[in-house]
């Protein structure tokens, strides 16, 4: 069995290439879940309109 070594490489580096995307992808969803949060519950201590008696 002779294994194409450049075959192999070209593989392992578009696998690699597709971990970081899908992490970066994560990272990106993680802060902006963040921020949503954030920005949600600073406006909702300053709505003098709520519904809390």
């Amino acid at each position: 069995m002779i294994i194409n070594w450049e075959a192999f490489y070209k593989g392992i580096n578009v696998a690699l290439i597709g971990l970081a995307g899908v992490f970066t992808v994560l990272i990106l969803f993680y802060i902006m879940t963040k921020l949503l949060l954030y920005f949600c519950n600073k406006y909702e201590k300053e709505n003098p309109n709520s519904n809390n008696p």
